[in-house]
C-alpha cells in the first residue's frame, strides 16, 4: 500500500503562469532524477491552450541545426498495455526545451484521457522511446481537465 501511495506521488497538478500572468493547469512527472529533461506533462490554460508535451531525454546542443522554419509533424506512438495509439507531434518552441515535442487542441485532451485508464505509457517518436509510469495520473489530468477553460466534447 505504501509503494502504490509513493507511486502516486509522481503524477503532480499544479497551477502555472503563462508569460502575461494568466493561469495555466498542468499535471506533470519527472520518473528519473538523474535525467530531469524526460518529461511528460499534460495542461491547459493561457496563451497556450491545451497541449501535451513530451520528451524523451534527446538532448542535442553540440552541432544541433536549428531552422526557422515550422517544425515537420513527426509520427509519435503511444503504446499502454491495452493497445496502442498513433499520431503526429511538432517540436515545441524551444523555451521549453530542445527535443520537447508538443500535441495541441481536442488531440492533446484525447491522448491524456487514454493515460487516465492505464499503468504505463511508452512514448516513442523515431528511434527514441520512453517508459512513464501513469499511477496518479488520472488524479492529476482530470484536476486539469476541471479548471481548464477550454472544452473538449470527449472529456
Amino acid at each position: 500500500m505504501i509503494l502504490f501511495f509513493t507511486a502516486a506521488l509522481l503524477w503532480q497538478f499544479q497551477t502555472a503562469s503563462d508569460p502575461l500572468g494568466q493561469p495555466v493547469y498542468v499535471a506533470s512527472i519527472a520518473p528519473d532524477a538523474a535525467r530531469p529533461f524526460v518529461h511528460l506533462k499534460y495542461s491547459c490554460g493561457g496563451i497556450v491552450g491545451v497541449e501535451l508535451q513530451f520528451n524523451l531525454g534527446e538532448m542535442q546542443y553540440a552541432g544541433a541545426a536549428f531552422s526557422r522554419a515550422a517544425p515537420e509533424f513527426e509520427d509519435v506512438r503511444f503504446t499502454f498495455a491495452e493497445g496502442k495509439y498513433d499520431t503526429a507531434a511538432k517540436r515545441a518552441p524551444i523555451t521549453d526545451g530542445i527535443a520537447t515535442y508538443e500535441i495541441k487542441g481536442s488531440e492533446a485532451a484525447f491522448v491524456a484521457g487514454l493515460f487516465k485508464d492505464s499503468e504505463s505509457v511508452s512514448v516513442s517518436r523515431g528511434s527514441a522511446d520512453f517508459t512513464f509510469p501513469l499511477a496518479g495520473a488520472r488524479f492529476a489530468i482530470d484536476e486539469v481537465m476541471s479548471a481548464c477553460p477550454f472544452k473538449y466534447t470527449d472529456q
